[in-house]
Formats: structure tokens, C-alpha cells, sequence
């Protein structure tokens, strides 16, 4: 008798403790939340100019003009953070196939398709910052040739495996710009193309200018089962070219090496903000 009243205050404690449990179990819910690429130029939109067209509306720090012919940038290994704990990691894998190809996004100014990125299942809550890398990190540089916007058959913007990939890139005219006859330079061209992924020994032009940021939310978003709140993130070409370290158009006009490109790179560490968010 004594073991059956046992066994029944044991079933009784496991049934009370399984209800408890499932009472404190809440489901996760899922929304959407946006990022929207915005390029300018200090207080200017960002408007490309046609390669034939030799005209120059923008102006740098040491009055020097030029314009714009191409910008773009690998955004990648998306993180949102929120006050109370919500989080979510953007997913990214790599294959030979564009199928295979997760969490890289190649945003072009030329194409403004690329200048919203949507992150699917994203946990309810509150968000107040974003975290990004810019360029291509070395464990995906690693996996050797991939398919989707890492592909250079696609597009993909990839130097060679020493270098990488240029994780951003630049391309314009200005009259301070030497022409040099007889050069990939004959027409006062500007291009900056900023890659590296490593340093080898021994090897000068070789550096690591990937840069992971984190940008504050100006107001805090709340992802909502079946919302899509969007953060508008500006990238400002002039601080890219100006900033800490400032680019004289007249003895730098050609960046075609990731130790050439570190002075952009440091500056490229304050050329986004979060302007606003849209809820």
C-alpha cells in the first residue's frame, strides 16, 4: 500500500512539474527587418556620372573636384542587437553553386536592387544596433572558388586568392588626377579599390583591411510577428575619402594594392551611420 501511495504522489510531483514547464515555455515568433543602403556625398545624393561625361559636381576636403563612375561593397556576417537581449545572426555559407551562397551582399550603386538587404526569421523584440562586416572575411576567402555575388563569372569582385576580394570599390574622374600617357591612368581617372584579407611576411603590399562595424540606432526598432521595420544606413563617400586620413586626388589616383588602400579602409571605419529607422 505503502509503494502505491509512492508511486501516485510520484506521478502527481512529474505532472505538476511537466504543466509548470509548459506554462513557462513561450513560443519564438519572426519578422523581417530591412537595411537600406544609401550613397552620398556629404550633404549631396550620389549620382553616377557616364564615363563619356567630364563633368565634376563634387568637391573633397582640399577643393578638389570630382565625380563618380562605379561604388560598391560586400556587406557581410550581419548581426542585429537589442537592449533587452534580442539578437540575430544573419546565416552565411559558401558553395560552388549561387544556392549554396548565404549572407554576403554585394550592394552597387550602379543597381538598386542590391541597396536593400531583407533579413528573414528575425526574433521578435526590440533592436538599437547593427553589425556588419565590410569586405570578406578569411575564413570564406579560405573555401577557395564559390558561386552567387562571390563569383567573378557573376560579377563578384575578387582580386586573386592572395588578395581577395576588393571588399570596397571606387571609380571616378577629377581634373587634379594626372593623365598619364600610355598607362591605365590616361584620362585623369580615379580608382580605389580597397581588398586584403591578410598579411604575408615578406610581402609589403599585402594587409588586412576587412573592418567589422557596429552602428547605433538613432531610435530603437521593434521586429513584430509578420513586421519589416528597415534601417537606413548612409554611406558617405567623403568621409571614405577624406576622414583622419585625407586623399590628395594629385599623388593618389590609383589603389590597386590592399596596402595602398589602408588610409580608405581606416576611414571607411566612420563612413556609415544609421540616419534613420523606418518602423
Amino acid at each position: 500500500m505503502k509503494n502505491l501511495q509512492y508511486i501516485l504522489c510520484s506521478l502527481i510531483i512529474l505532472l505538476f512539474t511537466f504543466s509548470a514547464c509548459k506554462k513557462d515555455e513561450v513560443e519564438t515568433t519572426y519578422g523581417q527587418f530591412s537595411l537600406n543602403f544609401d550613397n552620398v556625398v556629404g550633404s549631396d545624393e550620389l549620382v553616377i556620372t557616364a564615363e563619356a561625361d567630364h563633368t565634376f559636381p563634387y568637391s573633397n576636403q582640399m577643393s578638389q573636384t570630382f565625380n563618380v563612375q562605379m561604388l560598391g561593397y560586400y556587406i557581410s556576417r550581419i548581426e542585429l542587437t537589442g537592449p533587452n537581449g534580442a539578437y540575430y545572426e544573419d546565416e552565411v555559407t559558401t558553395g560552388p553553386t549561387s544556392d549554396e551562397v548565404n549572407g554576403f551582399y554585394h550592394v552597387l550603386e550602379s543597381d538598386i536592387s542590391t541597396q536593400l538587404v531583407t533579413l528573414e526569421k528575425v526574433p521578435t523584440g526590440t533592436y538599437n544596433q547593427v553589425t556588419f562586416t565590410l569586405g570578406v572575411e578569411a575564413d570564406y576567402v579560405q573555401q577557395g572558388a564559390t558561386g552567387g555575388v562571390l563569383d567573378p563569372a557573376n560579377g563578384g569582385w575578387l582580386w586573386n586568392w592572395d588578395a581577395g576580394y576588393i571588399g570596397w570599390g571606387y571609380e571616378g574622374r577629377s581634373p587634379e588626377s594626372p593623365a598619364v600617357a600610355g598607362t591605365f591612368n590616361p584620362d585623369n581617372s580615379i580608382k580605389a579599390h580597397i581588398g586584403g584579407w591578410k598579411e604575408i611576411a615578406g610581402n609589403a603590399a599585402m594587409t588586412n583591411n576587412v573592418q567589422r562595424i557596429t552602428l547605433d540606432f538613432p531610435s530603437t526598432a521593434d521586429v513584430s510577428a509578420g513586421g519589416n521595420p528597415r534601417a537606413h544606413i548612409v554611406m558617405d563617400l567623403l568621409k571614405a575619402l577624406d576622414g583622419h586620413h585625407g586623399i590628395d586626388f594629385s599623388s593618389t589616383y590609383a589603389i590597386h594594392t590592399p596596402a595602398a588602400g589602408t588610409d580608405i579602409a581606416h576611414n571607411l571605419k566612420t563612413a556609415f551611420e544609421v540616419d534613420h529607422i523606418h518602423l
